[in-house]
């Protein structure tokens, strides 16, 4: 006589239903944990940490039009607010830069300013477009 217990199929659901929850959960608190957007192709940065190195910040527009790829742009930065750093030492600073034009894009600039100082109110910038979102921003050499 085979006895087979009736149970076995609902155990290995219920083991299967464990496994994705638990790997579900891990992966919310992978994504949860690292806020910084992914690095845009074609930028030579390697992390976010870097960001503002040689007076080269990668900039996120987030308010406004990126200007033109390829096409460098002169701004004056006139803020610089929301500085606080995240748990990976990186601050998200907010900044609004009027254009040579006359309009005004606000970026965002995530970088470690333990590292790389911030953009301040006056610093004049060299603007470059990447697309849309993203601005390559160069500080004049010293």
């Amino acid at each position: 006589m085979n006895i087979r217990p009736r149970l076995f199929p609902v155990s290995r659901l219920l083991l299967g239903a464990f496994v994705l929850s638990a790997a579900a959960l891990y992966t919310y608190k992978v994504q949860a944990a690292s806020p910084q957007p992914p690095i845009p192709r074609g930028v030579a940065m390697k992390s976010w940490q870097e960001n503002g190195r040689d007076g080269r910040y990668l900039l996120q527009v987030i308010k406004g039009n990126a200007p033109k790829t390829g096409k460098p742009v002169i701004g004056i930065v006139t803020t610089d607010t929301d500085c606080d750093a995240d748990a990976d030492g990186l601050s998200h600073c907010h900044n609004t830069i009027k254009l040579a034009n006359g309009s005004e894009i606000t970026v965002i600039d995530s970088h470690n300013m333990h590292i790389n100082r911030c953009l301040g109110a006056g610093d004049r910038l060299s603007l470059t477009g990447i697309d849309k979102t993203w601005v390559m921003g160069t500080l004049p050499a010293k």
